[in-house]
Parts: structure tokens; C-alpha cells; sequence
């Protein structure tokens, strides 16, 4: 890790030079491999899309990780990958990494999962918009990030490892306490799918920020 954050400020003051600001060096030599150069996010690596989501909350799971409140659990694979990775980062990199990652232009996810939208927009409704907001746009007072940008695959996966205790558990991480608390109240699989799948159809913002984009869709005939 001595060596990986060495590598980062050579790096920075070869970018300095060029005026390449760190956290885009940090991102195109690091970042890229598992979450693309647009930071769309790869399905084969199980990483997710990044780009755009607010830097208070990359920088805040960046922290987590270094700090083993997510990634602690060796059954969490990808998570254990991010934990290593977010430890060759410091307080300094992570925060401009974060910033980097923030500024970049959302990349819709497309859907994967065909479930019961009706049943999800419920589920929704009752367990998570309190939180993240009728669009899915989050809001930073709660502490709740953006879900809108996320592939369902990702969404899906997180949730179950609330679950079942591999994220959220710690006292020392009151987000993920409350996300888990949440989590329980979706007990099936049809359940969970038919949860992502509405998440996904928040992609598209509603033209009247007080309706609710799936109705719109319904309104408009859509399905």
C-alpha cells in the first residue's frame, strides 16, 4: 500500500506539470480498471457506475472502507477489493478523487431485471423514499446517496448484503444501520426484484418534480 501511495504522488507531481488536477490522476490510473473511464461501471467486475454520485458520500464510503467499517466480512469479495484499494488512498486523495468522480456526467443504467414495478413503486414508498426522496435522488441531511445511476444488479446485490450482515452491522456506521434496519422489510426475492426494477424507472427525472415518474409513464401509456 507504502508503494501504491507513492506511485499516486509521483504520479501527481508528473500531472502538477500539466496541470492535471489529483483526483483525475488518481482516477484514470487507478479508478478505471474496475469502474471505466466514464465511470459507468463494469458488470463482469461487479463494480458498479460512480460517476456523479456527490463527493460527501464517495468520500464518506472511501472512509469507511479504510477505516473497516465496509469491506470487513472476507465473504464480501468486491467489498474486501475496495477496502485494499480505498487503504492506498489518504485523507487528502480520497477527497480529491471523490470530487473528480462527482463531476462526472451520470451514465444511465439499463435495466436487467423485468418484475413487478407496480409492487416495487409500493416497496419504495413504504421502505426507502423517506430516505432517498420520491425521485431517488437522495438527500445529503439523511445521509442518503443518490440510487438513480446505479445498475439493478448493484442495487440488488447491496441489499442482500444488508441482509444477511456483511454491510451495515457496525455501530460505528449509522447509515448502514439504518439501510439495514430497511432491508429486512424486503423478504423475497420477487420482493427485492420488483423493488430495483421501479428504482430503474426513476431514471428518467419527472417533468413536475411532484409526480412521480412511473406514474407519468402510466399516464402517458407507457410500460
Amino acid at each position: 500500500m507504502r508503494s501504491l501511495s507513492l506511485f499516486i504522488l509521483m504520479a501527481w507531481s508528473l500531472g502538477s506539470q500539466a496541470e492535471e488536477p489529483l483526483g483525475k490522476i488518481i482516477f484514470t490510473n487507478f479508478c478505471f480498471t474496475c469502474h471505466g473511464m466514464k465511470g459507468e461501471g463494469n458488470a463482469q467486475l461487479k463494480a458498479p457506475s460512480i460517476a456523479g454520485t456527490p463527493a460527501w458520500y464517495l468520500d464518506g464510503q472511501l472512509r469507511n472502507f479504510r477505516e473497516d467499517r465496509r469491506g470487513f466480512d472476507p465473504s464480501d469479495v468486491e467489498g474486501q477489493l475496495m477496502s485494499a484499494s480505498a487503504k492506498a488512498l489518504n485523507a487528502e486523495q480520497s477527497s480529491a478523487v471523490s470530487e473528480y468522480v462527482a463531476s462526472l456526467k451520470r451514465v444511465p443504467p439499463v435495466a436487467t431485471v423485468a418484475a413487478d414495478r407496480m409492487l416495487g413503486r409500493e416497496l419504495y414508498r413504504e421502505c426507502c423514499m423517506e430516505c432517498h426522496r420520491f425521485n431517488g435522488e437522495g438527500e445529503m441531511v439523511f445521509g442518503s446517496p443518490p440510487l438513480v445511476g446505479l445498475q439493478d444488479w448493484y442495487l440488488m446485490a447491496q441489499i442482500q448484503k444488508f441482509r444477511h450482515g456483511l454491510r451495515g452491522v457496525l455501530t460505528a456506521d449509522a447509515m448502514g444501520q439504518k439501510m439495514a434496519f430497511s432491508a429486512r422489510f424486503i423478504e423475497s426475492e420477487n420482493a427485492l426484484e420488483s423493488l430495483v426494477a421501479y428504482i430503474i424507472s426513476l431514471q428518467s427525472p419527472a417533468k413536475d418534480e411532484m409526480t412521480d415518474p412511473f406514474d407519468q409513464a402510466l399516464l402517458s401509456g407507457q410500460k
